[in-house]
């Protein structure tokens, strides 16, 4: 039997999940991918492996070991693919970080809505935030930064100093993040865990991490605008000093 767009042979399979034949054979013989339907001598796969495949791929590229794939994959009620795609996508979809986009570099600066000074766009390039993919495109990495470090550009901000202060956020929000993940690991996964990862206990998780982004972000909001109110006012007293003449200063 020949192959369709929805069944094919351990090789199709493999071709088009990007893998080779061994490592398939491997997460069959794991227990990470069911078998195939065997016809005569040859086992025939359908899109619903390829799922998994894809599931397997994703959970490595984040970080988790086969074994624990195996146990998040079986753990569900009825140990498909797609219910525990749904709990990984549940737990990691709040903090996916914007997609890059795309564009040809002439629309560059109208994407921005500022204009730039001469050599900035090279500086962006060196960070990192812009990539030239060829043709004459550019992939903007992270777009809510670059746009917000162009406003400041735009009003007199050297765009080595935007880039510096870039940098220094993603060091300092690190840590913030840090502190949300250690909160939900102690009084949420670790729970969940301790109670042997019950099967109907993975939505209560999703909906925790679900919940906790909103928490964050008006936590960190708040926090952010005290911090700065205190700060200006400490701005303010020195430009107050600045602005009176030594000798007229009060003693």
């Amino acid at each position: 039997m020949s192959e369709t767009g929805d069944e094919f042979t351990i090789d199709g399979l493999a071709a088009r999940a990007g893998m080779t034949v061994r490592n398939v054979r491997a997460h069959l013989s794991r227990g990470l991918l069911p078998a195939g339907e065997l016809r005569g001598r040859t086992a025939y796969y359908t899109t619903t492996h390829l799922a998994r495949l894809e599931l397997i791929s994703g959970l490595q590229r984040r970080g988790f070991s086969l074994a624990a794939i195996g146990v998040l994959i079986n753990q569900t009620s009825s140990g498909g693919a797609e219910e525990a795609l749904r709990l990984y996508r549940g737990m990691l979809a709040p903090w996916e970080p914007e997609k890059p986009v795309e564009m040809a570099a002439e629309e560059f600066p109208g994407w921005l809505g500022v204009t730039l000074p001469d050599g900035a766009l090279d500086e962006l390039r060196t960070s990192g935030l812009i990539e030239e993919t060829g043709h004459g495109r550019l992939r903007v990495m992270n777009p809510g930064l670059v746009m917000a470090g162009a406003q400041a550009v735009a009003i007199g901000v050297p765009a080595a100093a935007v880039l510096e202060v870039g940098l220094s956020l993603e060091d300092r929000t690190r840590g913030i993040a840090e502190l949300f993940v250690a909160m939900f690991r102690d009084h949420l996964w670790n729970p969940h865990v301790a109670a042997g990862l019950p099967r109907d206990g993975g939505a209560e998780v999703r909906t925790a991490v679900e919940a906790l982004q909103p928490v964050a972000t008006q936590a960190l909001l708040a926090a952010f605008r005290s911090t700065m109110q205190q700060t200006m006012d400490s701005f303010i007293a020195e430009l107050s000093e600045d602005l009176v003449p030594r000798d007229r200063r009060e003693k």
